[in-house]
């Protein structure tokens, strides 16, 4: 089985309530996680602590992407950049300075995260956190594309996307959406967990890409529905 899960912003417990629901066997089935595992919610220090376990364990199967929030955490701890502080990084201060008690070792997750890959590929996909640039070639994508517009990466036409990634649908997230769609070429997974951008109640998906069908998790009902992804 192949599963994709992005945007988790520091909900710990819906992140393991969901693999353990889709019984995940991190030995034998691939997971990428695509980015934004920090911010907005109580439990960011658990979130990468766990996430960096499994790729350390589970190397070959299980793989972590850098998304915007991991950069801008990055930028506020070498360059005193506060803009992660308007953007969610008070609660991940919180979450890290009562978990990692130890500086060095707050500090050699914080450099993990910032060292992460922008993109994964397969044998079926492109992972990315939020979409690639047309214009560079796949692997010398440039940190720009850790916060590309939704609308600025669905206006490329499909079949130029698809000759920059020799005919492989990408997989992202960042933008929020309510439905998961498929358009043959791009699919966006992030569900809007701890943020009130998307309509409805916010939630963490964990995406089956193998039968094509998300298992979310509902914040706020503590619940996780099974949906299937609606191909366009």
């Amino acid at each position: 089985m192949k599963y994709f899960m992005t945007d988790i912003h520091g909900d710990a417990r819906g992140m393991k309530l969901l693999l353990e629901h889709a019984k995940i066997d991190f030995s034998r089935d691939q997971i990428v996680f695509g980015g934004d595992m920090i911010d907005r919610g109580k439990e960011s220090a658990e979130v990468i602590r766990f996430i960096k376990s499994l790729v350390d364990t589970y190397s070959n199967n299980v793989h972590a992407l850098i998304g915007n929030h991991e950069e801008m955490m990055a930028d506020y701890y070498r360059y005193d950049d506060k803009t992660w502080i308007h953007n969610g990084g008070c609660e991940t201060i919180d979450s890290f300075n009562y978990s990692f008690v130890d500086e060095s070792n707050r500090l050699a997750y914080i450099e993990w995260a910032y060292s992460l890959p922008m993109i994964f590929e397969d044998d079926q996909y492109v992972y990315t956190h939020a979409g690639l640039n047309l214009h560079e070639p796949l692997n010398m994508q440039s940190r720009d594309i850790l916060w590309m517009a939704e609308s600025d990466f669905y206006s490329i036409p499909r079949d130029s996307l698809l000759a920059l990634t020799n005919n492989k649908p990408i997989v992202h997230g960042h933008t929020p959406v309510e439905i998961i769609y498929f358009d043959e070429v791009r699919l966006n997974c992030d569900m809007g967990s701890n943020t009130n951008s998307v309509e409805g109640e916010s939630g963490l998906g964990l995406v089956n890409l193998t039968e094509m069908c998300v298992y979310v998790y509902m914040q706020g009902q503590k619940k996780i529905e099974k949906r299937k992804i609606v191909q366009i």
